[in-house]
């Protein structure tokens, strides 16, 4: 059975790590908890640069992600955290295996 998984990253403005991390960290596992299709939420800081973020999402399908970004717990932590964000790639997978 296949999922649906995205990896986005998220440049920051510089020196705003330690304010976006609680809501990102509050925000990913709001979503494992209270998401029956959300089955995991990794987020990752960049060796080389602490003002990177990566997450790696894991949804039953895409319809489940559309559903993630309409909780409460996603448009806070969207809310919070936009004019922390320099730019943001998100990438769509299909998950095979694991």
């Amino acid at each position: 059975m296949s999922r649906y998984a995205i990896f986005v990253t998220i440049q920051l403005k510089p020196g705003m790590a330690d304010r976006f991390r609680p809501h990102i960290l509050k925000n990913a596992q709001a979503a494992v908890d209270k998401e029956a299709d959300c089955h995991s939420f990794s987020v990752m800081t960049a060796e080389d640069g602490p003002d990177r973020f990566h997450f790696h999402e894991v949804y039953t399908d895409k319809a489940a992600l559309d559903l993630h970004r309409r909780q409460p717990h996603f448009l806070e932590f969207f809310e919070a955290t936009k004019d922390m964000v320099l730019s943001k790639t998100v990438q769509g997978l299909w998950v095979e295996h694991g």
